[in-house]
């Protein structure tokens, strides 16, 4: 069986502080609705979570944060979406989510406790909740902070362009164990039991209909762009402040949301609504400097460090909401952009990315063990080759689940670099800290033997003693229609490679079961069965060989945590 059950997960009881509602939408359907109220009995600004993992779950913290924000002079609205757990309704993401975001607000701000002004807040799914309540158009709605998440993860979680980009089974693993009804299940998948339609096959057979997932994969047919907002997409329609918060080491979905970013402070009007928050944490919120430490330091398991997150994090969304619901000015005015650079601290900044200079660095077909990364091209071309077989791809270097906890498992990645069919290059020991912020661009000449090919990149940290961390991700779908130039940004990061460290890239095509396998034919790589192998090159040295170009800063060390 390659869908086998390890976990039902059923509604958790409710907090003791909470008074549950059925809310109902305009259609009748009624949405499980949590509120947690201020201990004084004035009218209060209100702050709305949608989730789909539970809203009295311990995986979401809910009840916890709930007793920050009472004690801040909120009331804290939590509901389970559509579908979900203690709510009526089918169990389909995406689909409803802006109309009951929006009946939702109107709700609350009939309510006597209700003063008429609401923020916004979730992550991830319930991230995307939050865009959806601000793309409905409330007008109680006065400001959001969306949490590690992207306006379109839709487009990719439900829809699937894989002509353009590689399908991610990460999602497909979301889909199944959390949208096939009420109830939420962790499971063990056998990613290489058949194609993706034969997991989704097995998943029914075990646990019932995943709608979300069939439809994802009848989409992959045409290839459509999903669009769960109608008219009302949030890039045009936005009109309140928005705390834009990312994590980077999110593969999953910090590019999309650092595109969101991107898109609104290219825009001339609405631009000065928005502002950037984003941490050296994983998905998950585990922290950089809290690699090692273990589970104690895993806020999904750990009470203390449970507390602490909500202590520094719920504080900041409160900071805003205090700021942009309810009108009270800071007593330092707040930065346009805020993040982390890992092993230096925070830094601060009118815009993101900040000033940067650009230092290359080129691929070279010539080093020790490995291919070289030098700042000097060879001065000859040359292509070196590689071979993606399909049926024995690139391992992943964690678990499907564990890209969520990224840094909680932050994997040693050295033995890749012993396989034939992934491309090494790295650089002689860095002479002095290297600071950079924002997008590292990887830039060359891929040929490869099928109608298409997947390229997937690493930006790596090797450390003296050969120990080997990815620091930031790229992949591209390169199809010979459209040339093989490959020009690929880089995930953002703002990362210090310390003095002694070596800087090291990893192209290969394929990252499995993180993402799906490209077939080495023109066929759906989620439904076909009919597999190739073929070969990929890659021109280095001379005029036009491959390159990594890095955004270098100069980091101010911050007294706080400087040592992070």
């Amino acid at each position: 069986m390659s869908f086998t059950i390890v976990e039902t997960m059923t509604p958790e009881p409710p907090s003791a502080h909470a008074r549950e509602h059925m809310v109902a939408m305009r259609d009748g359907v009624e949405l499980a609705t949590d509120v947690h109220l201020p201990d004084n009995s004035t009218a209060h600004s209100a702050i709305l979570v949608r989730t789909c993992y539970d809203k009295s779950s311990r995986y979401t913290a809910l009840s916890f944060e709930a007793e920050y924000y009472r004690a801040r002079g909120f009331a804290f609205v939590t509901q389970d979406v559509r579908g979900k757990f203690r709510s009526g309704g089918e169990t389909v993401p995406y689909a409803h989510d802006v109309a009951d975001g929006y009946d939702t607000v109107d709700w609350i701000v009939r309510q006597p406790w209700s003063n008429g002004r609401v923020g916004v807040t979730g992550q991830s799914y319930y991230g995307f909740t939050t865009w959806a309540a601000v793309a409905s158009g409330h007008p109680a709605i006065k400001a959001a902070v969306p949490m590690v998440t992207g306006i379109d993860m839709g487009a990719g979680h439900v829809g699937s362009q894989w002509g353009q980009q590689i399908p991610y089974l990460a999602g497909l693993n979301d889909l199944l164990q959390i949208w096939t009804d009420h109830n939420g299940y962790l499971a063990e998948i056998d990613w290489s039991a058949g194609s993706a339609e034969d997991i989704v096959a097995a998943a029914r057979a075990r646990i019932g209909e995943c709608r979300a997932a069939t439809d994802m994969l009848r989409r992959s047919v045409d290839q459509g762009w999903y669009n769960p907002y109608g008219d009302r997409h949030p890039y045009h329609t936005t009109s309140v402040p928005i705390l834009h918060w990312q994590n980077w080491y999110d593969p999953g979905l910090a590019p999309l949301g650092l595109r969101d970013w991107r898109h609104f402070r290219s825009l001339a009007g609405p631009r000065d609504l928005h502002y950037l928050r984003v941490g050296s944490a994983d998905h998950s919120g585990y922290l950089l400097q809290d690699v090692g430490a273990g589970d104690e330091r895993n806020p999904y398991l750990s009470g203390a460090a449970l507390a602490e997150k909500i202590e520094t994090e719920c504080a900041e969304v409160a900071d805003f909401f205090d700021e942009h619901v309810n009108g009270v000015r800071p007593a330092t005015p707040r930065p346009r952009a805020r993040w982390h650079v890992g092993h230096v601290g925070w830094q601060s900044s009118q815009e993101y990315p900040p000033p940067s200079r650009a230092l290359t660095f080129h691929l070279s077909a010539h080093g020790t063990g490995t291919c070289a990364l030098n700042r000097d091209p060879d001065a000859e071309a040359t292509t070196l080759t590689w071979t993606h077989d399909p049926d024995h791809p690139v391992p992943s270097s964690t678990d499907i689940e564990a890209i969520w906890y990224l840094l909680a498992a932050w994997p040693d990645e050295r033995d890749l670099a012993e396989r034939v069919d992934v491309l090494t290059f790295r650089s002689e020991p860095l002479a002095g800290h290297l600071d950079f912020a924002g997008q590292p661009v990887l830039t060359g000449q891929v040929s490869f033997s099928a109608p298409s090919t997947h390229i997937v990149a690493k930006l790596q940290d090797v450390h003296p003693d050969g120990t080997t961390r990815p620091i930031s991700w790229g992949r591209a779908v390169l199809s010979r229609a459209a040339g093989g130039s490959l020009n690929l940004a880089l995930d953002d990061n703002a990362y210090r490679l310390r003095k002694g460290h070596r800087l090291q890239v990893q192209i290969q095509s394929s990252d499995f079961p993180h993402s799906a396998v490209h077939p080495g034919t023109d066929g759906n790589p989620w439904l076909t069965t009919e597999r190739t192998p073929s070969t990929q090159g890659l021109t280095v040295g001379g005029s036009t060989g491959a390159r990594l170009v890095l955004p270098v800063i100069t980091a101010t060390e911050s007294p706080d945590d400087a040592a992070h």
